[in-house]
């Protein structure tokens, strides 16, 4: 792809996510992961979800309103967007593919995030990590991410044996003494949750976000395709749709992992608006967090 073309989809993405970001309240990850000061910053209007403990009681009794006060660490949170950028992720059979959706997803994080002041870091990976950047704030750190974005929509699917999340779940792992808030973005295909997210989650503020084609999970009709697997061994043969199970299976299967790991996890469908998606997660979040 040309320079101007590489930078023209930048922009596009940058608008959609945008558009995204409008309907979410920026950066409002409903995290338990905090900043590395307490400086005070500012007291504002209380808005549903606010931590009780920082209600301004005295600001609250003396405008009759409700305040808060808002700490300068907690615009200084460190965010990493993971995204499976496999083969299985390069399939779909919407007007979007698994991948268009994940990237659409993983912009629309990375923008809150540098809104709200925090940093951004992140990395795609399939068996392996293919890009990989440290957490730093900015609009510059931003512009790369979404050019590390766009770029996936050019890249020929690789022939690997699987996606692998350790491969990120290592990486994250290794900038140690931090703690971050993660969003690893993937298909699960073949419900590949490593047991090594325990220990990332012991630390980290960790969100599975599971991306789906519903065709994926048509169900155990008659209707099979003769088909190559786009990872593994399992080339050129006919396979099931309903191989992975159904969507409430896999998505009960998530979530028993997300709980006994002390992670979160919620699904976004390839159909499904991504900042309605988000912004229904957090709801939920929220409720977990309390």
């Amino acid at each position: 792809m040309s320079e101007s073309g590489l930078l023209a989809q930048v922009r596009a993405l940058e608008i959609v996510a945008r558009r995204n970001v409008s309907s979410l309240y920026t950066g409002n990850y409903l995290t338990t992961v905090r900043g590395s000061g307490m400086e005070f910053n500012e007291a504002r209007h209380y808005v549903h979800g606010d931590p009780e403990r920082h209600i301004d009681w005295n600001m609250t009794a003396r405008l009759d309103e409700p305040f808060v006060r808002t700490y300068l660490e907690e615009r200084e949170r460190e965010v990493i967007v993971a995204v499976d950028v496999s083969a299985s992720m390069h399939t779909g059979w919407q007007e979007r593919s698994k991948l268009e959706t994940a990237i659409e997803l993983a912009a629309t994080i990375g923008l809150s995030a540098i809104d709200a002041g925090d940093r951004l870091g992140f990395l795609t990976f399939h068996e392996r990590v293919v890009d990989f950047a440290r957490p730093l704030g900015g609009r510059r750190q931003l512009y790369t991410f979404l050019r590390a974005l766009a770029d996936q929509h050019e890249v020929t699917p690789p022939r690997t044996q699987a996606s692998d999340p350790r491969a990120a779940i290592h990486a994250i792992q290794a900038l140690k003494g931090r703690r971050f808030v993660v969003f690893l973005v993937s298909d699960f295909i073949d419900h590949d949750v490593p047991d090594d997210l325990r220990f990332v989650g012991q630390r980290h503020d960790v969100s599975l976000a599971h991306v789906y084609d519903p065709f994926e999970y048509a169900g155990t009709g008659p209707v099979r395709l003769l088909a190559a697997a786009p990872e593994g061994s399992a080339q050129a043969r006919s396979t099931g749709l309903d191989s992975s199970g159904s969507l409430e299976q896999m998505q009960q299967f998530l979530s028993a992992t997300a709980a006994r790991y002390g992670l979160t996890a919620f699904s976004v469908s390839t159909t499904a608006p991504v900042g309605r998606a988000l912004s229904d997660f957090f709801h939920r979040k929220q409720q977990w967090i309390r």
